[in-house]
C-alpha cells in the first residue's frame, strides 16, 4: 500500500494528543478503575495493541488511528462526568512545575521561545502531528495592538467532535504556559466547524430536525425545542499579512492567500446590500439552551456559529514585559526550530512506514489463515468432520442450502453438531460478512425469550429500565439461529410466525413496526409431528421453518468418521493441554468403535479429552478409557459384534486413518511417506490399493 493511500483512506494523529489525557487521567483516577485500554484498539486492521498502551499513549513519538483518540475522549468523558474533559487535560499537561524530561514538540516550543513564534510555525505543527488537519495563524493589526487569530480545518473524513475541538483548545491555550513571560491565556472559538447534527449525535436522547433556514434541538420526549438555530451567510474581512507569515506559508492552508492577503470569516451576518454569492453557509444559535445525556452536557451559547468551512479562535493574553532579544540571536532560534521541525517530519515518515509495514503483515497473516483454511476444507466442512458417506452428503446439501436463502430446519440427537451445521450455512453463505446470532429457546423462560428475540421498551415490564433490541434486530441482514425450538411457548410461536412471514415485528411494550430481513435455521432434537398432534406445536410454524429438512446423522450410524474425529480431537486438544498424544492403541479403538455413543460427538470429545488428562503416555490405552465404555460397569453394554471381530475391523479403520494423516503431512508423497511410517513404499502401495487411497499426481 502507497503512503498517500495509507494517510488518505484513514486519519492518524501522534500520541502528543493522546499523551494530556492518559496523564490527566491517570493522575485523577489514581486508585480508581480507570481507562479501559484494551477496548481503545479493538477492531483497528492492521493495527497491533501496544503490550504497554499506557506507555504507548504517552510516547508523543508515536502514532494512532483517531478512532483511537475518540475513544479515549469518549471513555474520558464517562468517567469524568464532564465533555470538556479534553480542554481539562490539555491545559493541565503544559504545568510548567512538572518535573518531567520535554519531548521533541516541548523542546520547540521552547526553541521558538514565545508564543506568537510557536504560532507562527502553526501549519508544521498539523503537519507533523496528523495526517488530516490544517491549522493557519494570522495577526489582525490595529493601531494600539493586535490580535492574535487560529484557524483550524478538519477533512471530511475526519469531522470534529465535542471532544475533539476541547482538546484542541486546551492545548492551545496549555502550551504558552511554558512561557515565563505570560500570567493568563484563553483561547476562545468565534466560528465552530462542528456541525450540529453531529454535535447532537453524541446525546442520543435529543433529535434534530429542519424547517427551511431553520434547525431546532428537540428532546424526544419534548415538542417544545430545547435550542434554536438560523442559516446565515457569514460576512468576511480582508487580512494582511506580512513577510514572515509569508516566508513559512505551506502548500496547503485552510485560506490561501492573494497578493499578501487572506480573506477570513468571521462571526457577523452579511447584511442583503454585503451578500455575495459566494458567501459560505453556516448556522448561528438564536436560542440557547443545554443537551445532556446523564452527567454528560454541552451548552449551545446565543449567537454561537456552528457548521462553518472551518472554526476559527482568538487568543487573549496576558504578557509581562520582556526584554528585547537580539537580531541575530532571533535568527538562530528560527533555523534551530526548522531543524527540529525537519526531525518531526523524518518521524512522522518513520511511523507511517511501521504502520503501512503492520498493515502488510496482517494482510499476509490473513492470506496465510485463508490459505490454511482451503487445505484444512479437504479434511473438514466448517468443523464438521468426517469422511462417510453420510457426512459427505450431509456437506453436499448443506452447500446447496447455502447458496439460497431458504430456511432450514435441522433435526438430530443431543451432539451430534446441529449448530455446526448452521453456522456452515451461514459461513459459506452471501450473509457471511453480516452476523451469525445463536439463541436457546428452552434455556429462557416465556416472557425473557419474548424479550430477547423481538426486545422491548423501556419501561415494558419491571426490570425494563432501558430500550434494547432483540436478536432479530442484531442479526438484521445475517443469519439467526434458534436451537431447541421445539420448546417456544404458544404466545411466541405467534409473533415468530409473523416474522418469518411478514419479517416485521414489534418490540415488547412498543408499537412501531421493525423491518428485518434475517435468515433463519431453526434445530430440534425431538419430534415435531408428534407435538403438533399434541397441540403444543403450531402446524402453519413448522411448515414455514421446515422449507429444507436437514438430518445430521447420530455417530453410530458413521463409525467410519470415528477415528478421524478421534484424531481431530486429539489434535486441537493437544496445544492446550500442553500434551504429545500421537493417538489411540486399536485395542482402545475398539471399544471407542464398539460403544453407542448416545451423546454423540460431544460425548466422543469430553471422552478424548478425560483420557489425555488421565494418561501416563504417548499413547491413549484401554486402562485411559471411562468405565462406561470398556464394560467395567454393571448394566448392559451396546456390543453390535464379537469383540475380535470390532477389534479387527477398528484395526482396519485406524490404520487407514493413519495412513491418510502421513500422506497428508507430505503433500501425498509415497516416498516420504512410508519413511515416516517406518515401512517400505511397496507395502504402503498394497496398503493404500486395500484401502482405496490415491497417490499424489507427480
Amino acid at each position: 500500500m502507497r503512503r498517500d493511500k495509507l494517510e488518505t483512506k484513514q486519519p492518524w494523529i501522534t500520541c502528543f494528543y493522546t499523551a494530556p489525557l492518559v496523564t490527566y487521567m491517570e493522575e485523577m483516577f489514581r486508585r480508581k478503575k480507570g481507562i479501559d485500554y484494551p477496548s481503545l484498539f479493538r477492531g483497528i486492521d492492521g493495527f497491533e495493541t501496544p503490550a504497554d498502551p499506557a506507555t504507548f499513549l504517552t510516547d508523543v513519538n508515536n502514532w494512532v488511528p483517531l478512532t483511537v483518540l475518540r475513544e479515549l475522549l469518549w471513555q474520558c468523558e464517562k468517567l469524568t462526568g464532564k465533555k470538556d474533559v479534553g480542554y481539562q487535560a490539555g491545559r493541565a499537561y503544559f504545568d510548567p512545575d512538572k518535573k518531567q524530561l520535554p519531548s521533541l514538540f516541548e523542546i520547540v516550543i521552547r526553541v521558538l521561545n514565545d508564543v506568537r513564534s510557536v504560532l507562527i510555525y502553526v501549519d508544521l505543527w498539523a503537519s507533523v502531528q496528523t495526517n488530516y488537519l490544517k491549522l493557519q495563524f494570522f495577526e489582525r493589526r490595529y493601531d494600539t495592538g493586535s490580535d492574535l487569530h487560529l484557524l483550524s480545518q478538519h477533512e471530511e473524513n475526519a469531522r470534529p467532535t465535542i471532544g475533539t475541538m476541547h482538546l484542541l483548545r486546551g492545548i492551545a491555550e496549555g502550551f504558552p504556559r511554558l512561557f515565563p513571560s505570560i500570567d493568563e491565556v484563553q483561547c476562545i472559538d468565534e466560528i465552530s466547524q462542528l456541525r450540529i447534527e453531529d454535535l447532537v449525535h453524541e446525546f442520543p436522547d435529543f433529535t434534530v430536525s429542519t424547517d427551511g433556514d431553520r434547525v431546532s434541538i428537540h428532546h424526544q420526549t419534548s415538542r417544545q425545542s430545547t435550542v434554536d438555530a438560523r442559516k446565515i451567510r457569514l460576512k468576511s474581512e480582508v487580512i494582511s499579512l506580512s513577510s514572515e507569515f509569508m516566508g513559512n506559508m505551506p502548500d496547503a492552508v485552510v485560506v490561501s492567500p492573494v497578493d499578501r492577503r487572506i480573506n477570513v470569516l468571521t462571526n457577523l451576518e452579511e447584511t442583503d446590500s454585503q451578500r455575495k454569492t459566494h458567501a459560505p453557509w453556516a448556522y448561528k444559535i438564536v436560542k440557547g439552551g443545554v443537551v445532556s445525556d446523564g452527567p454528560l452536557s454541552y451548552s449551545f451559547r446565543e449567537d454561537q456559529v456552528y457548521n462553518a468551512p472551518y472554526s476559527r479562535f482568538r487568543f487573549f493574553l496576558k504578557e509581562r514585559p520582556k526584554q528585547s532579544e537580539e537580531t541575530s540571536v532571533g535568527i538562530v532560534r528560527k533555523e534551530v526550530s526548522q531543524l527540529l521541525f525537519e526531525q518531526l517530519e523524518q518521524i512522522k515518515q518513520v511511523q507511517m512506514r511501521s504502520i503501512q509495514f503492520n498493515i502488510e503483515k496482517r494482510r499476509l497473516t490473513v492470506e496465510n489463515i485463508h490459505l490454511r483454511r482451503e487445505i484444512e476444507r479437504e479434511y473438514s466442512f466448517a468443523g464438521i468432520v468426517g469422511k462417510s458417506e453420510q457426512i459427505q452428503d450431509l456437506i453436499g446439501l448443506v452447500r446447496s442450502i447455502a447458496e439460497t436463502d431458504v430456511t432450514a430446519l435441522v433435526h438430530g440427537e443431543t451432539g451430534t453438531g446441529k449448530e455446526l451445521i448452521a453456522r456452515a450455512i451461514h459461513y459459506n453463505s452471501p450473509r457471511t460478512s453480516k452476523r451469525f446470532v445463536a439463541v436457546n429457546c428452552g434455556s429462557l423462560t416465556e416472557t425473557l425469550l419474548e424479550s430477547e428475540l423481538f426486545g422491548h421498551e423501556k419501561g415494558a415490564f419491571t426490570g425494563a429500565m432501558i430500550q434494547r433490541k432483540g436478536i432479530f434486530e442484531v442479526a438484521d441482514g445475517g443469519t439467526l439461529f434458534l436451537d431447541e425450538v421445539s420448546e417456544i411457548p404458544p404466545s411466541t410461536q405467534v409473533k415468530l410466525l409473523r416474522v418469518l412471514q411478514e419479517s416485521e415485528f414489534q418490540r415488547v411494550g412498543g408499537t412501531d413496526t421493525i423491518k428485518v430481513n434475517v435468515r433463519l435455521v431453526a434445530a430440534t432434537n425431538q419430534n415435531l409431528d408428534e407435538l403438533i398432534t399434541q397441540g403444543r406445536f403450531r402446524k402453519d410454524l413448522y411448515y414455514r421453518l421446515n422449507v429444507v429438512p436437514v438430518r445430521v446423522p447420530p455417530l453410530r450410524e458413521r463409525a467410519d468418521d470415528i477415528p478421524l474425529l478421534v484424531s481431530h480431537f486429539i489434535e486441537k486438544r493437544n496445544p492446550q493441554m500442553n500434551k504429545r498424544i500421537t493417538g489411540l492403541s486399536p485395542q482402545a479403538m475398539a471399544f471407542i468403535i464398539a460403544y453407542g455413543w448416545p451423546g454423540n460427538v460431544r460425548e466422543l470429545e469430553n471422552v478424548i479429552q478425560r483420557m489425555m488428562v488421565v494418561t501416563k503416555g504417548e499413547i491413549l490405552e484401554v486402562q485411559d478409557l471411562p468405565p462406561g465404555i470398556r464394560g467395567t460397569e454393571e448394566g448392559p453394554q451396546e456390543k453390535a459384534k464379537d469383540l475380535k471381530d470390532i477389534a479387527r475391523e477398528s484395526a482396519g479403520i485406524a490404520e487407514k486413518s493413519i495412513i491418510l494423516g502421513a500422506l497428508a503431512k507430505t503433500g501425498g508423497n509415497v516416498t516420504q511417506t512410508a519413511r515416516s511410517l517406518g515401512i517400505s513404499r511397496a507395502t504402503l502401495q498394497n496398503k493404500m490399493k486395500t484401502y482405496g487411497l490415491r497417490a499424489r499426481t507427480q
